[in-house]
């Protein structure tokens, strides 16, 4: 029976650093409404294939909370007329954010701001439809 007390504490190791009650951290699906103050146009789905879309947050509502990701989603529409829904949308009472400026240079994108956080909407062409990729406090948001 000795032998099987060191499988059992690697084991007991390997999963108790992800239980909740003991501090862990909990994995959570990726959803948009992990950015639920970030509105999102109707018919754009969520891109969550590896490496496409991610988000952290940490603190809660504290004083100090972090709050930061890059969610990407697939739809249709032009460039123009998603970024002027969203430059509608964003500065609603239920999101608050600021009115928004438009990023020259490279891809269609709006950057909008609320207090110290960032929000970069930003769109590109990919066959025949678009990508439109949000971006939270990360260094693309960060301009």
């Amino acid at each position: 029976m000795r032998p099987l007390l060191p499988i059992a504490l690697v084991l007991a190791a390997a999963v108790l650093p992800g239980c909740p009650s003991l501090g862990g951290s909990v994995s959570r699906e990726l959803s948009s409404a992990q950015f639920a103050d970030v509105p999102v146009p109707r018919g754009f789905a969520l891109d969550d294939a590896e490496g496409r879309s991610f988000s952290y947050t940490e603190g809660g509502s504290g004083p100090s909370p972090v709050r930061l990701g890059r969610l990407e989603y697939i739809g249709r529409g032009t460039p123009d007329e998603i970024l002027a829904w969203y430059a509608r949308e964003m500065p609603r009472p239920m999101n608050g954010w600021d009115a928004g400026k438009a990023i020259e240079g490279g891809a269609p994108s709006m950057l909008f701001t609320r207090g110290d956080e960032k929000c970069l909407v930003s769109l590109r062409e990919e066959g025949g439809a678009l990508r439109l990729v949000v971006e939270r406090n990360t260094g693309g948001a960060a301009r």
